[in-house]
């Protein structure tokens, strides 16, 4: 027995220990392979709070817009006691780096992957509701529609004026 144990790892590895390592190794990398690739799985959860944050983003944004818009038409002259809504068609919109073929550029390899980000539109205005002391004079009105027409790039025929 003694001889057994003189011969320690060298011995082992003259063995059927060499044998045993390389199959332990090459399952350990095949179990790698495997799971290592896998995506973190959302929970319900996680898409909640991230939908929730989305809406919050979205509301704030309309609220300084909203906001600006009320003080730019408060300005004006025969206007006072501004109320505005503003309705978007959609919400952010993000852009990724294309190439010359106009394909979406991905940095990584494998599912690790991810396309290389370039930026986040704002949301697109649907129309804007404007109801103000003032707003039933058909001159205000129409020097409302374009203000609010130039300094949110949309058609004039998407703002709408009224008076209180």
């Amino acid at each position: 027995m003694e001889k057994d144990k003189k011969g320690g790892f060298k011995a082992f590895w003259q063995g059927r220990g060499k044998l045993l390592i390389l199959l332990g190794g090459a399952l350990l990398g095949i179990l790698f392979l495997l799971f290592g690739g896998l995506p973190r799985q959302t929970t319900t959860t996680d898409k909640q709070d991230d939908a929730k944050e989305r809406i919050e983003a979205l509301e704030t944004y309309r609220n300084g817009v909203q906001k600006d818009l009320e003080t730019l038409c408060e300005a004006a002259d025969g206007v006072s006691d501004v109320r505005v809504l503003v309705t978007f068609s959609s919400g952010y919109e993000a852009h990724y780096v294309t190439d010359g073929d106009g394909k979406t550029v991905i940095v990584g390899s494998g599912s690790g992957g991810t396309a290389l980000f370039s930026h986040l539109s704002p949301p697109a205005v649907a129309g804007v509701g404007i109801v103000c002391r003032g707003g039933n004079d058909p001159e205000v009105q129409r020097t409302l529609t374009e203000l609010v027409a130039s300094a949110l790039g949309v058609p004039r025929n998407r703002v709408y004026i009224t008076g209180k």
